[in-house]
């Protein structure tokens, strides 16, 4: 016999049948949460990406309008100076890395260039 209570059990079963497109499916609530969390981190590496592309743009606008910025540039990436220039080098107090004859900050100048080691030829040890 058809219960009330069988009745309810089925009205609900269908109920949920007929949300579930709204609930799990692909236009659904839970995808549109996770489009527009992901929305929204696209937005912030937006947000990055064009002030980085602001800074690189006036950057350009620097090097193509004037010299002072290759001069800058020149003095502060390759040590170059103009001629009757002194250049001071003001050097921190030296840390000899355990195991190396040679200091560290000498290690770190990007002017330290070792000169190449060359083995003793065998005619020589004769």
């Amino acid at each position: 016999m058809i219960t009330a209570d069988k009745i309810i059990k089925v009205l609900v079963i269908l109920l949920l049948l007929m949300l579930w497109p709204l609930i799990g499916g692909q236009g659904g609530y839970i995808r549109v949460v996770s489009l527009s969390e992901e929305l929204a981190d696209i937005r912030e590496q937006n947000v990055l990406i064009f002030e980085e592309n602001q800074r690189l743009a006036a950057e350009v606008r620097s090097l193509q309008q004037g010299a002072d910025a290759i001069e800058e540039r020149a003095r502060y990436d390759l040590n170059m100076v103009r001629p009757g220039e002194v250049l001071f080098r003001i050097q921190r107090p030296q840390k000899v890395l355990p195991g190396n004859a040679i200091p560290a900050d000498i290690l770190n100048d990007p002017l330290y260039r070792p000169a190449p080691v060359t083995p003793p030829s065998s005619e020589a040890a004769k």
